[in-house]
């Protein structure tokens, strides 16, 4: 997919999407340093971890924790156990908290899938919309 494609489909998507894209993104770097891991690539593992992290780490910074309340502040818990993991896994160069990451992180897209599918009603759910806002202009700086 070209840059131009990419930054397209940010331009139009629905805040609730642009944060699916997120997870998706780091779900698929978590799946690269896995295959990297496995195959003894240790720098190719790394620098997966490295932008599943980025992108995790805009997920928890964009959090409105003040307006977002206790999904939020769970959010923000989760995020930090996710980082946690991924740590874990390149300081020991091992997968399984890879799998930890990843199933966390693949039952928050589902959720965020299951979300973005739902006819608009006019605004974005807190703490979505901050997170949204900011995650889109996070995702259209990276290109």
């Amino acid at each position: 997919m070209g840059a131009r494609y990419r930054e397209m489909e940010i331009r139009t998507a629905t805040p609730e999407m642009v944060i699916v894209k997120l997870y998706e993104g780091a779900l698929r770097f978590i799946r690269t340093a896995r295959t990297h891991q496995e195959a003894g690539h240790i720098a190719g593992r790394a620098t997966a971890i490295a932008k599943a992290l980025a992108i995790v780490n805009e997920l928890q910074h964009s959090l409105d924790l003040e307006r977002g309340g206790e999904i939020a502040r769970n959010l923000d818990s989760l995020y930090f156990f996710v980082t946690d993991r991924l740590i874990e896994a390149n300081l020991r160069g091992t997968v399984a908290p890879l799998d930890v990451a990843t199933g966390i992180l693949a039952t928050l897209n589902e959720a965020w899938t299951e979300i973005a599918r739902r006819p608009a009603e006019g605004s974005v759910t807190d703490p979505v919309g901050a997170a949204a806002q900011a995650a889109r202009e996070k995702a259209l700086s990276i290109g």
